[in-house]
């Protein structure tokens, strides 16, 4: 009888184990696999050696690799930190530059500020800012954001090196004295004016009375006129016109829905127009 030759023997084994269930095989294979290891050990940890050996330096140079990574991350956060910064200044330089040729008065002073925390108030929001009156910030300080368009006005509570913004919208603003410009005659040298009287509605809008046969659409421009403020926040823009409606009390009357031309809930930085003459 033909002897059969080992090597097909084995291949039949290994052949039979890999065509059996998974959960067959598991329990058992694990501990073969170590023990048919146990010889190869040598081999592996002087194949291991000879390598070392052939290159001495392979570890200091991954560990030297490493901290090369490591530094170049770190200089990249800082270089990025410091883009962040640049865009920031550039952002308040621009601010002031806008709100300096859009001033009346050739002699204004203004003090940029950062936003610390930003709180619900009287149906608007309060700003906490990083600034007060040791760089020259006092109660009652116009609140600027874009140029010529108010965000708000200090409240009473001015602290050394803070101070809180409350919006037009909040109900503690109070009554405004204001015109319209309609959107048509905006960049007209004799734009048609139409005095109102805005007042915050605790919804985060403002309202005027107005009459039905005005001429008052949406998307006009309000713009502040009350001798009660300072003198350079007269012309500036508070709101924009969102709809005229009826009154229901008083049909032949009309009111205009009017947002604030600043979204207080996005804003970061500001510039404070002072009114003392304080350094910024």
């Amino acid at each position: 009888m033909r002897r059969i030759p080992p090597i097909v023997i084995a291949v039949a084994f290994v052949m039979l184990i890999g065509l059996m269930p998974a959960r067959w095989v598991a329990p058992w294979s694990s501990d073969l696999s170590a023990v048919l290891w146990v010889p190869l050990s040598p081999l592996a940890h002087a194949g291991t050696s000879v390598r070392l050996w052939l290159r001495p330096g392979g570890r200091a140079v991954a560990v030297a690799d490493a901290g090369l990574v490591e530094e170049r991350d770190r200089y990249r956060g800082l270089w990025h930190a410091e883009q962040i910064k640049v865009q920031e200044l550039e952002k308040r330089l621009r601010a002031y530059e806008v709100a300096a040729k859009g001033s009346r008065d050739g002699g204004a002073r203004f003090a940029a500020a950062s936003v610390l925390t930003r709180t619900p108030s009287g149906g608007g929001f309060a700003l906490r800012l990083n600034c007060g009156a040791r760089q020259g910030i006092s109660a009652g300080d116009v609140v600027l954001a874009g140029g010529d368009s108010i965000a708000g006005r200090i409240a009473p509570d001015v602290g050394n090196v803070t101070s809180t913004v409350v919006s037009v919208a909040d109900r503690a603003s109070g009554r405004v004295d204001a015109y319209v410009t309609p959107a048509a005659q905006e960049g007209a040298k004799r734009a048609e004016f139409i005095a109102v009287q805005i007042a915050p509605d605790g919804r985060g809008q403002l309202r005027a009375d107005i009459d039905l046969g005005s001429a008052v659409t949406r998307g006009d421009m309000v713009r502040v006129r009350d001798p009660s403020w300072p003198q350079g926040a007269q012309g500036m823009r508070i709101g924009v016109v969102r709809e005229v409606r009826r009154k229901d009390a008083q049909p032949l009357r009309g009111e205009a829905i009017i947002d604030p031309v600043v979204d207080f809930a996005s804003l970061g930085e500001v510039v404070v127009r002072l009114s003392n003459g304080g350094a910024p």
